[in-house]
């Protein structure tokens, strides 16, 4: 494939891996505007991403499953259907219990038929030097479409009277961009299997049943499996507490307003995903290895978090929004890159498919619990009237993870530096 063709790839795959997290993810720049919209709770709407991350994490291993027994294409194709009919069903409204179906709708779409296809596709466009910046600018291009279309979300939700019709509006926007990458999939993203096997000399890269079944177990027994789960799930529990409460903290406790700390989630949750990505696989890929790289970021992630605990008061609001940015790009970098560990870990590319599928089965697992465990953090400040004390304990929580995260990352540069130096 040409340098331009693999451009021309890079940003499609990347464009809808940015809309089929958007969408589900709405919570994350809306979250009070959400409340009101759709005449829910804390809790309710804790549960209701508790559901989708359920049903991500059941989603993983079929996701590789998929992706070495079926065509990329086909399956990127079906994501794209998938995900706009659940966001047409979504825009109608149609109760507490259809919500619950419909995030579980979104995490078969979003990742058991897209995951690891994308995965796979993404590490083919790039060197094993160059995967922190393959991965790195895919994170980046997703953030500059999450960025466009938050944006065109929230000038939606200023048009109408009520957070209700608008809400309403944003999520058929969110259909009609599904609708356009599908069609993009279907002209322009070349066949990248028939790819893969003429670049191996025409052998048969699909596996039978029993043999992927084998392959499973056999990654389950790898130490660099786990190693890869341990860094991948410290990041990914940062990120998805960054992003999806820092918005109603700054709300809630540095009493900002809805529509401009809206503003301000867009800025941490998209426009940095774009500066992060491009900035972090350059830095991350400058590190002898990748372990220490990371164990850099989480260090710095446990510095700005205490800076935010530090800051948060009233008279310090501009500070303590500082540092929400900072804190913001830190679990970017770390999200936008931390696939790139795989060949530093052990994994061999060949693998790519499965090792995605059993890693993110337990990596991503935070999808699951952390938006009720902080959901419930932030009920208890509001049940004992100061909900100060529930973001305070997320700010613990935040701190743990980072210091986990830093424990992961050190076994990970020792096991990269054994293999540098056997």
């Amino acid at each position: 494939m040409s340098g331009k063709k693999r451009s021309i790839v890079l940003v499609i795959l990347s464009f809808i891996a940015g809309m089929v997290y958007l969408t589900p993810f709405l919570r994350f720049t809306f979250y009070d505007q959400m409340l009101e919209a759709l005449s829910i709770t804390d809790v309710q709407l804790g549960v209701i991403g508790g559901v989708y991350g359920t049903f991500n994490v059941l989603s993983y291993i079929p996701s590789g499953m998929l992706a070495e027994r079926f065509n990329t294409k086909l399956l990127l194709i079906v994501s794209m259907i998938g995900m706009c009919l659940t966001t047409v069903w979504y825009a109608f409204y149609p109760g507490y219990t259809a919500l619950i179906v419909i995030h579980a709708l979104y995490g078969v779409f979003s990742v058991g038929t897209f995951w690891s296809p994308y995965i796979k596709s993404i590490r083919q466009l790039g060197t094993e030097s160059e995967q922190g910046r393959v991965f790195g600018m895919s994170e980046g291009l997703r953030g500059v479409c999450q960025t466009v279309v938050a944006f065109a979300c929230l000038g939606l939700l200023g048009l109408f009277a009520t957070n209700r019709a608008g809400f309403r509006a944003m999520l058929w926007v969110n259909a009609a961009v599904f609708a356009i990458l599908m069609l993009a999939v279907i002209f322009i993203v070349p066949d990248l299997d028939k790819e893969l096997a003429a670049s191996a000399g025409g052998s048969d890269a699909k596996q039978g049943e029993k043999r992927v079944v084998v392959s499973m177990i056999k990654m389950l027994k790898s130490q660099s499996t786990w190693i890869c789960i341990f860094v991948i799930a410290c990041g990914y529990a940062l990120w998805n507490t960054a992003n999806g409460f820092i918005g109603t903290y700054c709300t809630r406790v540095l009493n900002i307003s809805p529509g401009l700390s809206s503003t301000l989630s867009i800025i941490r949750s998209y426009v940095i995903v774009f500066v992060a990505g491009l900035s972090g696989g350059f830095i991350i890929d400058r590190f002898r290895t990748k372990g220490k790289g990371m164990l850099t970021v989480f260090a710095l992630t446990g510095v700005v978090t205490i800076g935010m605990f530090l800051t948060q008061d009233l008279t310090f609001v501009i500070v303590c929004v500082c540092f929400t940015v900072a804190f913001s790009y830190m679990v970017n970098v770390i999200k936008s890159t931390y696939w790139s560990i795989l060949g530093d870990a052990g994994i061999p590319v060949e693998a790519t498919g499965i090792a995605t599928g059993v890693i993110s089965l337990i990596g991503l697992t935070p999808d699951i619990f952390v938006p009720p465990i902080v959901s419930r953090f932030i009920d208890h400040g509001e049940s004992i009237g100061d909900v100060q004390v529930g973001f305070n304990m997320m700010l613990a929580w935040i701190l743990v993870w980072a210091l986990l995260g830093i424990v992961a990352s050190i076994i990970l540069k020792k096991k990269r530096e054994k293999a540098l130096n056997a």
